[in-house]
Protein backbone atom coordinates (compact mmCIF):
# COMPACT_ATOMS: atom_id res chain seq x y z
CA UNK A 1 0.00 0.00 0.00
CA UNK A 2 1.26 3.61 -0.79
CA UNK A 3 0.96 6.44 1.60
CA UNK A 4 -0.70 9.44 -0.56
CA UNK A 5 -1.47 13.31 1.04
CA UNK A 6 -0.59 12.25 4.17
CA UNK A 7 0.40 9.68 6.48
CA UNK A 8 -3.28 9.38 7.82
CA UNK A 9 -4.61 8.79 4.49
CA UNK A 10 -4.04 5.17 1.71
CA UNK A 11 -5.37 4.64 -1.94
CA UNK A 12 -5.16 1.18 -2.72
CA UNK A 13 -7.45 -1.16 -5.28
CA UNK A 14 -7.14 -4.46 -5.20
CA UNK A 15 -9.72 -7.54 -6.49
CA UNK A 16 -9.48 -10.43 -4.29
CA UNK A 17 -11.31 -13.41 -4.33
CA UNK A 18 -14.50 -14.41 -3.63
CA UNK A 19 -14.78 -10.31 -2.24
CA UNK A 20 -18.01 -8.24 -1.90
CA UNK A 21 -16.31 -5.31 -3.28
CA UNK A 22 -13.40 -4.91 -6.03
CA UNK A 23 -12.13 -1.22 -4.93
CA UNK A 24 -10.97 -0.46 -1.53
CA UNK A 25 -10.56 2.82 -0.75
CA UNK A 26 -7.98 4.49 2.02
CA UNK A 27 -9.50 8.18 2.36
CA UNK A 28 -7.76 10.86 4.14
CA UNK A 29 -9.07 10.54 7.93
CA UNK A 30 -9.83 14.01 9.86
CA UNK A 31 -10.01 14.52 13.20
CA UNK A 32 -13.40 14.68 13.53
CA UNK A 33 -14.82 11.76 11.21
CA UNK A 34 -16.13 8.61 13.04
CA UNK A 35 -13.61 5.87 11.99
CA UNK A 36 -14.59 1.99 12.44
CA UNK A 37 -11.93 0.25 14.65
CA UNK A 38 -11.82 -3.70 14.14
CA UNK A 39 -9.81 -5.90 15.74
CA UNK A 40 -10.01 -9.68 15.91
CA UNK A 41 -8.22 -12.90 14.85
CA UNK A 42 -8.57 -16.76 13.53
CA UNK A 43 -5.69 -18.96 14.90
CA UNK A 44 -5.59 -22.94 14.92
CA UNK A 45 -7.33 -23.31 17.96
CA UNK A 46 -10.70 -24.54 17.44
CA UNK A 47 -12.37 -21.29 18.48
CA UNK A 48 -15.00 -19.39 18.76
CA UNK A 49 -13.47 -16.72 16.86
CA UNK A 50 -13.80 -12.92 17.70
CA UNK A 51 -14.10 -9.93 16.38
CA UNK A 52 -14.71 -7.02 18.13
CA UNK A 53 -15.98 -3.40 15.94
CA UNK A 54 -15.55 -0.04 17.95
CA UNK A 55 -16.65 3.13 16.46
CA UNK A 56 -14.38 6.37 16.90
CA UNK A 57 -15.86 9.79 17.94
CA UNK A 58 -13.00 12.24 18.25
CA UNK A 59 -9.65 11.89 17.69
CA UNK A 60 -8.31 14.65 19.35
CA UNK A 61 -10.10 13.12 22.52
CA UNK A 62 -8.78 10.04 24.91
CA UNK A 63 -12.05 7.88 25.57
CA UNK A 64 -13.39 8.23 22.35
CA UNK A 65 -14.70 4.59 21.18
CA UNK A 66 -17.75 3.54 21.30
CA UNK A 67 -19.28 -0.61 20.55
CA UNK A 68 -20.38 -1.04 16.93
CA UNK A 69 -23.60 -2.71 17.10
CA UNK A 70 -25.66 -5.07 14.87
CA UNK A 71 -23.25 -5.22 12.41
CA UNK A 72 -23.08 -8.38 10.14
CA UNK A 73 -19.81 -10.21 9.93
CA UNK A 74 -18.71 -13.08 7.94
CA UNK A 75 -15.37 -15.21 7.93
CA UNK A 76 -14.05 -16.60 4.56
CA UNK A 77 -11.84 -18.79 3.71
CA UNK A 78 -9.76 -19.41 0.25
CA UNK A 79 -11.54 -22.91 0.12
CA UNK A 80 -14.99 -21.68 -0.49
CA UNK A 81 -16.49 -21.67 3.10
CA UNK A 82 -18.15 -18.62 5.28
CA UNK A 83 -19.40 -18.54 8.35
CA UNK A 84 -21.57 -15.67 10.08
CA UNK A 85 -20.24 -13.84 13.29
CA UNK A 86 -22.97 -13.54 16.01
CA UNK A 87 -23.02 -10.12 18.04
CA UNK A 88 -22.57 -11.79 21.80
CA UNK A 89 -22.63 -8.35 24.05
CA UNK A 90 -22.33 -4.13 21.85
CA UNK A 91 -19.58 -3.97 19.66
CA UNK A 92 -18.45 -8.22 20.05
CA UNK A 93 -18.75 -10.70 18.00
CA UNK A 94 -17.78 -14.64 17.79
CA UNK A 95 -18.10 -17.73 15.55
CA UNK A 96 -20.86 -20.14 17.00
CA UNK A 97 -21.44 -23.26 14.57
CA UNK A 98 -17.47 -24.15 13.59
CA UNK A 99 -17.91 -23.98 9.78
CA UNK A 100 -15.02 -23.00 9.60
CA UNK A 101 -11.58 -24.13 11.66
CA UNK A 102 -8.20 -22.33 11.37
CA UNK A 103 -5.48 -24.51 9.33
CA UNK A 104 -2.02 -23.55 8.63
CA UNK A 105 -1.39 -23.36 5.12
CA UNK A 106 -4.99 -21.76 4.74
CA UNK A 107 -5.93 -17.74 4.11
CA UNK A 108 -8.77 -16.81 5.56
CA UNK A 109 -10.25 -12.76 5.38
CA UNK A 110 -13.53 -10.72 7.16
CA UNK A 111 -16.45 -9.15 5.56
CA UNK A 112 -18.06 -6.42 7.56
CA UNK A 113 -21.67 -4.75 6.63
CA UNK A 114 -22.53 -2.10 9.26
CA UNK A 115 -26.50 -1.40 10.00
CA UNK A 116 -26.38 1.69 8.58
CA UNK A 117 -24.70 -0.18 5.44
CA UNK A 118 -21.11 0.79 5.14
CA UNK A 119 -18.55 -2.14 4.21
CA UNK A 120 -15.39 -3.21 4.82
CA UNK A 121 -12.97 -6.16 4.36
CA UNK A 122 -9.73 -7.51 5.44
CA UNK A 123 -6.98 -8.34 3.31
CA UNK A 124 -6.75 -12.12 2.94
CA UNK A 125 -3.80 -13.92 5.24
CA UNK A 126 -2.45 -17.18 4.73
CA UNK A 127 -1.98 -18.62 8.59
CA UNK A 128 1.70 -19.47 8.65
CA UNK A 129 2.80 -22.06 10.76
CA UNK A 130 3.74 -22.30 14.27
CA UNK A 131 6.33 -21.62 16.72
CA UNK A 132 6.01 -24.30 20.01
CA UNK A 133 7.08 -23.16 23.34
CA UNK A 134 9.87 -25.24 24.36
CA UNK A 135 10.54 -24.28 27.94
CA UNK A 136 9.64 -21.75 30.04
CA UNK A 137 11.99 -21.10 33.13
CA UNK A 138 12.96 -18.33 35.87
CA UNK A 139 16.97 -16.59 35.97
CA UNK A 140 17.96 -14.52 39.38
CA UNK A 141 18.73 -11.34 38.47
CA UNK A 142 19.80 -7.89 39.61
CA UNK A 143 17.07 -5.31 38.09
CA UNK A 144 17.74 -1.61 38.05
CA UNK A 145 14.50 0.14 39.32
CA UNK A 146 15.96 3.43 38.59
CA UNK A 147 19.21 5.53 39.36
CA UNK A 148 20.10 4.95 42.61
CA UNK A 149 18.30 1.65 43.60
CA UNK A 150 18.52 -1.68 42.22
CA UNK A 151 16.78 -5.11 43.26
CA UNK A 152 17.32 -8.94 43.16
CA UNK A 153 14.44 -10.51 41.14
CA UNK A 154 13.28 -13.85 39.01
CA UNK A 155 12.70 -12.86 35.59
CA UNK A 156 11.24 -15.60 33.94
CA UNK A 157 11.81 -16.33 30.04
CA UNK A 158 10.60 -18.86 27.60
CA UNK A 159 12.26 -20.84 24.42
CA UNK A 160 10.65 -21.51 21.35
CA UNK A 161 11.21 -22.70 17.65
CA UNK A 162 9.44 -23.83 15.05
CA UNK A 163 10.43 -26.63 12.45
CA UNK A 164 8.98 -24.58 9.12
CA UNK A 165 10.97 -22.52 7.73
CA UNK A 166 7.80 -20.43 6.70
CA UNK A 167 7.34 -19.85 10.35
CA UNK A 168 9.70 -15.91 10.60
CA UNK A 169 7.17 -14.25 12.67
CA UNK A 170 6.30 -14.17 15.97
CA UNK A 171 3.88 -12.04 19.50
CA UNK A 172 3.19 -13.16 22.67
CA UNK A 173 0.74 -12.72 25.28
CA UNK A 174 1.12 -13.31 29.03
CA UNK A 175 -0.39 -13.55 32.37
CA UNK A 176 -0.02 -14.37 35.84
CA UNK A 177 -1.79 -16.00 38.67
CA UNK A 178 -1.00 -16.89 42.09
CA UNK A 179 -1.96 -18.25 45.35
CA UNK A 180 -2.51 -15.72 47.94
CA UNK A 181 -3.06 -16.95 51.32
CA UNK A 182 -5.17 -13.87 53.61
CA UNK A 183 -1.89 -13.43 56.36
CA UNK A 184 -4.03 -12.23 59.09
CA UNK A 185 -6.88 -13.85 60.61
CA UNK A 186 -10.17 -12.60 62.91
CA UNK A 187 -11.48 -14.94 65.15
CA UNK A 188 -15.29 -13.07 65.01
CA UNK A 189 -15.55 -10.82 62.52
CA UNK A 190 -16.37 -11.05 59.22
CA UNK A 191 -15.86 -8.25 56.63
CA UNK A 192 -18.06 -10.12 53.88
CA UNK A 193 -20.85 -12.61 53.90
CA UNK A 194 -18.69 -15.24 51.96
CA UNK A 195 -14.99 -14.63 53.72
CA UNK A 196 -12.14 -16.32 52.27
CA UNK A 197 -8.68 -17.11 53.16
CA UNK A 198 -7.29 -18.24 49.68
CA UNK A 199 -7.53 -16.21 46.42
CA UNK A 200 -6.09 -16.11 43.47
CA UNK A 201 -5.12 -12.62 41.90
CA UNK A 202 -4.60 -12.66 38.10
CA UNK A 203 -2.38 -9.96 35.78
CA UNK A 204 -2.78 -9.33 32.29
CA UNK A 205 0.23 -7.71 30.94
CA UNK A 206 -0.96 -5.44 27.63
CA UNK A 207 2.70 -4.81 26.87
CA UNK A 208 3.20 -6.02 22.80
CA UNK A 209 6.17 -8.64 22.29
CA UNK A 210 7.40 -9.17 18.82
CA UNK A 211 10.38 -10.86 17.62
CA UNK A 212 11.50 -10.90 13.85
CA UNK A 213 13.16 -14.66 13.09
CA UNK A 214 13.19 -14.31 9.29
CA UNK A 215 16.59 -14.33 8.96
CA UNK A 216 17.55 -16.62 11.42
CA UNK A 217 18.45 -20.19 9.47
CA UNK A 218 17.32 -22.09 12.36
CA UNK A 219 13.82 -20.95 13.86
CA UNK A 220 14.99 -21.15 17.43
CA UNK A 221 14.90 -18.16 19.75
CA UNK A 222 15.96 -18.06 23.46
CA UNK A 223 15.99 -15.88 26.35
CA UNK A 224 12.69 -14.13 25.48
CA UNK A 225 11.49 -12.18 28.41
CA UNK A 226 7.77 -12.50 30.12
CA UNK A 227 7.37 -11.24 34.13
CA UNK A 228 9.36 -10.28 36.96
CA UNK A 229 8.80 -11.44 40.51
CA UNK A 230 10.46 -9.14 42.83
CA UNK A 231 12.15 -10.18 45.88
CA UNK A 232 9.42 -8.30 48.01
CA UNK A 233 7.10 -9.89 46.75
CA UNK A 234 5.13 -12.60 47.73
CA UNK A 235 3.84 -14.18 44.47
CA UNK A 236 6.03 -16.85 45.15
CA UNK A 237 5.19 -17.99 48.81
CA UNK A 238 3.04 -20.75 47.70
CA UNK A 239 2.52 -21.61 43.71
CA UNK A 240 3.02 -18.80 41.11
CA UNK A 241 1.69 -19.79 37.73
CA UNK A 242 2.95 -18.14 34.39
CA UNK A 243 0.59 -18.62 31.34
CA UNK A 244 2.48 -17.59 27.87
CA UNK A 245 0.25 -17.47 24.84
CA UNK A 246 2.82 -17.80 21.71
CA UNK A 247 1.38 -16.15 18.16
CA UNK A 248 3.18 -17.12 14.61
CA UNK A 249 2.55 -14.09 12.44
CA UNK A 250 2.48 -13.07 9.07
CA UNK A 251 5.27 -10.34 8.07
CA UNK A 252 2.04 -7.37 7.75
CA UNK A 253 0.87 -7.87 11.01
CA UNK A 254 3.90 -8.10 12.72
CA UNK A 255 5.38 -4.69 11.06
CA UNK A 256 1.37 -3.56 12.27
CA UNK A 257 2.60 -4.60 15.47
CA UNK A 258 6.13 -3.44 15.36
CA UNK A 259 4.66 0.44 14.43
CA UNK A 260 2.20 0.19 17.21
CA UNK A 261 5.03 -0.50 19.67
CA UNK A 262 6.76 2.33 18.50
CA UNK A 263 4.12 4.73 19.07
CA UNK A 264 2.63 3.13 21.96
CA UNK A 265 4.78 0.05 23.77
CA UNK A 266 2.41 0.07 27.02
CA UNK A 267 -0.91 -0.90 24.48
CA UNK A 268 -1.43 -4.49 23.47
CA UNK A 269 -5.29 -4.17 22.09
CA UNK A 270 -6.49 -2.89 18.78
CA UNK A 271 -9.71 -1.46 20.97
CA UNK A 272 -7.63 0.99 22.91
CA UNK A 273 -6.98 4.23 20.92
CA UNK A 274 -5.13 3.15 17.97
CA UNK A 275 -3.46 5.88 16.31
CA UNK A 276 -5.18 6.43 12.79
CA UNK A 277 -1.67 6.50 10.77
CA UNK A 278 -0.80 2.80 11.60
CA UNK A 279 -1.52 0.98 8.54
CA UNK A 280 -3.94 -2.26 9.21
CA UNK A 281 -5.02 -4.65 7.24
CA UNK A 282 -9.01 -3.54 7.30
CA UNK A 283 -10.27 -1.40 4.50
CA UNK A 284 -13.52 0.26 3.12
CA UNK A 285 -15.68 -0.83 0.08
CA UNK A 286 -15.83 3.63 -0.87
CA UNK A 287 -14.60 6.76 0.59
CA UNK A 288 -17.31 7.53 3.01
CA UNK A 289 -15.99 4.26 5.01
CA UNK A 290 -13.28 4.83 6.87
CA UNK A 291 -11.60 1.79 9.13
CA UNK A 292 -8.45 1.41 11.03
CA UNK A 293 -7.07 -1.94 12.77
CA UNK A 294 -6.58 -5.30 11.84
CA UNK A 295 -8.08 -9.00 11.72
CA UNK A 296 -5.14 -11.72 12.62
CA UNK A 297 -4.65 -14.76 10.81
CA UNK A 298 -1.81 -16.48 13.38
CA UNK A 299 -1.20 -19.80 14.89
CA UNK A 300 -1.00 -19.99 17.93
CA UNK A 301 0.90 -22.02 21.05
CA UNK A 302 0.29 -22.19 24.47
CA UNK A 303 2.44 -23.46 27.58
CA UNK A 304 1.98 -22.48 31.36
CA UNK A 305 4.37 -23.13 34.11
CA UNK A 306 4.39 -23.07 37.89
CA UNK A 307 6.84 -21.53 40.28
CA UNK A 308 7.45 -21.50 43.79
CA UNK A 309 10.34 -20.31 45.91
CA UNK A 310 11.96 -22.80 46.43
CA UNK A 311 12.97 -23.24 42.72
CA UNK A 312 15.17 -20.43 43.49
CA UNK A 313 18.18 -19.75 45.68
CA UNK A 314 16.80 -15.63 46.69
CA UNK A 315 15.21 -15.03 49.93
CA UNK A 316 11.52 -13.57 49.22
CA UNK A 317 9.24 -11.81 51.44
CA UNK A 318 6.83 -14.10 53.37
CA UNK A 319 5.00 -11.36 54.48
CA UNK A 320 2.92 -8.77 51.67
CA UNK A 321 4.20 -5.48 52.20
CA UNK A 322 0.69 -3.93 51.76
CA UNK A 323 -0.32 -5.83 54.93
CA UNK A 324 1.65 -3.87 57.16
CA UNK A 325 -0.07 -1.38 59.45
CA UNK A 326 -0.02 2.37 58.93
CA UNK A 327 -1.45 5.02 60.29
CA UNK A 328 -5.11 7.72 58.93
CA UNK A 329 -5.21 10.87 60.50
CA UNK A 330 -9.05 12.10 60.98
CA UNK A 331 -10.95 14.55 62.35
CA UNK A 332 -14.90 14.03 61.52
CA UNK A 333 -14.96 10.33 60.60
CA UNK A 334 -13.31 7.34 60.74
CA UNK A 335 -11.89 4.92 58.11
CA UNK A 336 -13.76 2.99 55.78
CA UNK A 337 -14.82 -0.09 57.57
CA UNK A 338 -15.32 -1.90 53.96
CA UNK A 339 -11.16 -1.31 53.38
CA UNK A 340 -9.78 -1.00 56.56
CA UNK A 341 -9.82 -2.89 59.79
CA UNK A 342 -8.66 -0.98 63.04
CA UNK A 343 -6.17 -2.08 65.08
CA UNK A 344 -5.64 0.75 67.39
CA UNK A 345 -6.49 4.66 67.67
CA UNK A 346 -5.56 7.54 69.93
CA UNK A 347 -6.10 11.46 69.87
CA UNK A 348 -3.63 14.12 69.08
CA UNK A 349 -5.74 17.25 69.38
CA UNK A 350 -8.60 17.44 67.45
CA UNK A 351 -7.52 14.61 65.22
CA UNK A 352 -8.06 10.79 65.90
CA UNK A 353 -5.04 8.86 64.65
CA UNK A 354 -5.89 5.36 63.90
CA UNK A 355 -3.69 2.37 63.15
CA UNK A 356 -5.09 0.36 60.40
CA UNK A 357 -4.90 -2.54 58.06
CA UNK A 358 -6.52 -3.53 54.45
CA UNK A 359 -9.77 -5.64 54.65
CA UNK A 360 -7.87 -7.73 52.32
CA UNK A 361 -5.11 -8.90 54.51
CA UNK A 362 -8.08 -10.86 56.51
CA UNK A 363 -10.30 -11.70 53.73
CA UNK A 364 -8.75 -11.76 50.50
CA UNK A 365 -11.87 -11.52 48.53
CA UNK A 366 -12.01 -8.53 49.09
CA UNK A 367 -10.58 -7.57 46.26
CA UNK A 368 -9.27 -10.70 44.59
CA UNK A 369 -11.31 -13.32 43.22
CA UNK A 370 -11.76 -16.62 45.47
CA UNK A 371 -11.79 -18.77 42.46
CA UNK A 372 -8.81 -20.47 40.17
CA UNK A 373 -9.11 -18.24 37.03
CA UNK A 374 -10.23 -20.75 33.90
CA UNK A 375 -6.64 -20.60 32.99
CA UNK A 376 -5.26 -22.45 36.07
CA UNK A 377 -4.86 -26.18 35.31
CA UNK A 378 -6.69 -28.65 36.71
CA UNK A 379 -3.96 -30.34 39.21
Amino acid sequence: MSPIKSPFCWALALILLNASCTEKFYPEIDADVSILVVDGKITNDSGPYEVRLFRTVDLISVDTLKPEANAEIILKDDLGNSELFQEIRPGVYQTVYSIIKGEVGQTYWIEIETATGEKYESTPEKMPPPFEIESIYGKEEEVIINASEKQNAVKIYFDAKANSTDANYIRWKYRESYEWRSPETLNSEKFTENPSKVCYPVTTFPLVNIFDASNLSSKFISQQSTSTIYTDEVKLLYNYLIDITLLSTTQTNYEFWKKTKSVNFSEGALYDITPANIEGNISGCDERCKAIGYFEVSSVNRTQNFFSKNDFTLEFANYPEECQPFEMRMEDSAPDPAKFHILSSYTEGRATIYVVRRNECYECNVVHPSNKPSFWPKL
